[in-house]
């Protein structure tokens, strides 16, 4: 497939394979002519299970190259390379997506929810004005560049393979090609009933609430579980876990995820126009991305080699980061104040809790480094239990903390503790995205700087540990 590529030099240069998904793969390149960073997605008509879906991708793929909205990622060129490749080039949006935003924050502000709901909505209206219906409206498919712009991307792609799901395999539809992406499902859409623009609300619905809430309304250990719940279960009012969020805003979350299609908003620019009624600030164009946030995520993709195009595409899994991400298991504990009665027992009898002393965070993530055991006190200090004993540091000695990536076979983490005299103690040396991110968000990440004069670490002023 790279080499393929390659074969249209004259107009690009292919970069390296920023993600791969069944028969289709992203690439970073550069447009010679242009001089410009684009994103290629390439479907592998040697591997496709269909022609059938090759020909259709490309036709789907050439509708959407004509939607021209500020709020849709432009596609710039759909084309085909022999009889073993097709291509669509598209813009790179160098910033991070609405899961990447989620990763790290968990949840976001009622404006920016609020604000990023309703240029999608805007996104889709005119898209829907168009008969083309989105089918996978996600976190990963809502992106916003570096001044805050938001950008909604990979229109039309699922009715591409839902249009051949006959013939394709049954892999395919374990993939998500074929059903969409089951938390953000209409409940017409999991039951495999015609779709239209109302389908994409309910999901954006979906979305919204996942923005505010932290999680999405609806999840289980299977995706049946999930398209039953989709079908059939009523969601946890959102107020009441988020008193911020107005009785307005809420009512129009409410009907956006009405069940029946005909009790929902009957157009996109319903609900663009009715979140700026209830929320003037919505009507902003810009979503506050933190420049710090942005720095963090470039310097893990930076680390692991790989910079720009941070996000795009359900084929690409979204950036590299956030999809490494979302395939490394949750840590296998992350526990904030109060913390259970039986694990601080654990603690106190393992040493890791001074007489007097409560923990206010406990941290320990899965795979190969699961025995290791981070604890955070009420006095300020810090505690490591492995299976060989107890370090603990007192809040006079821990400076902060420090982190450092690698690339092997994924992003790498590796995460210590800063102490006095220039010591550090190497807590985790191989987290890798979900774990990592997790801890991170928690302790608060400090930056140390080294005292050139008395060969010590010191912090820069105002950079004391969060917690």
């Amino acid at each position: 497939m790279q080499a393929a590529l390659r074969a249209e030099g004259e107009e690009f240069t292919v970069g390296p394979l920023l993600g791969q998904g069944g028969f289709a793969a992203v690439f970073r390149a550069r447009d010679d002519t242009l001089h410009r960073d684009v994103a290629v997605k390439a479907l592998d008509l040697e591997i496709a299970p269909s022609r059938t879906l090759a020909e259709r991708f490309l036709r789907e793929a050439r509708t959407v190259a004509q939607l021209e909205h500020p709020n849709i990622v432009p596609i710039y060129k759909v084309g085909r390379q022999g009889t073993a490749l097709l291509y669509i080039i598209m813009r790179c949006i160098d910033g991070p997506s609405v899961r990447q935003l989620l990763s790290i924050r968990q949840r976001l502000s009622v404006g920016d929810s609020a604000r990023i709901t309703r240029q999608a909505a805007d996104a889709l209206a005119y898209a829907h004005s168009r008969g083309v219906v989105h089918r996978d409206v996600k976190p990963d498919n809502i992106l916003l560049d570096k001044q805050g712009h938001v950008f909604v991307t990979d229109f039309g792609i699922a009715k591409a393979a839902e249009a051949v799901s006959a013939a394709a395999t049954s892999q395919l539809t374990s993939e998500g090609m074929i059903l969409g992406t089951p938390q953000y499902m209409s409940p017409e859409q999991a039951a495999g009933d015609a779709v239209d623009g109302r389908s994409d609300i309910y999901s954006l619905g979906i979305v919204l609430y996942h923005m505010l809430a932290g999680a999405p309304p609806f999840d289980g250990p299977t995706s049946a579980s999930i398209l039953a719940k989709q079908l059939t279960a009523t969601p946890e009012p959102i107020r009441r876990l988020r008193t911020d969020v107005s009785p307005e805003l809420a009512a129009i979350l409410d009907q956006m995820l009405q069940k029946d299609p005909g009790r929902r908003h009957q157009s996109a620019a319903e609900v663009s126009q009715a979140l700026v009624e209830v929320l003037p600030t919505a009507a902003r164009g810009r979503v506050k991305v933190k420049r710090s946030l942005i720095s963090t995520l470039m310097k893990y993709a930076v680390g692991a080699g790989l910079v720009g195009c941070l996000a795009f595409g359900a084929f690409a899994a979204g950036a590299v980061v956030v999809a490494w991400y979302a395939l490394s298991s949750k840590p296998r504990l992350s526990v904030t104040a109060p913390v259970p009665a039986g694990l601080a027992a654990t603690l106190r009898r393992q040493g890791a809790l001074l007489p007097g002393d409560t923990a206010t965070y406990v941290f320990q993530p899965g795979g190969s480094e699961e025995q290791t055991l981070f604890v955070l006190t009420t006095r300020g200090g810090a505690a490591v239990v492995t299976s060989a004993g107890v370090r603990r540091y007192r809040r006079d000695t821990l400076l902060g903390f420090g982190d450092e990536s690698r690339w092997d076979n994924g992003p790498r983490f590796l995460f210590m503790l800063e102490l006095r005299g220039g010591r550090r103690d190497t807590v985790y040396r191989s987290l890798s995205a979900r774990p990592f991110f997790e801890l991170s968000r928690r302790v608060g990440l400090i930056k140390i700087e080294e005292d050139r004069v008395h060969g010590g670490v010191r912090i820069r002023a105002g950079d004391r540990p969060r917690r």
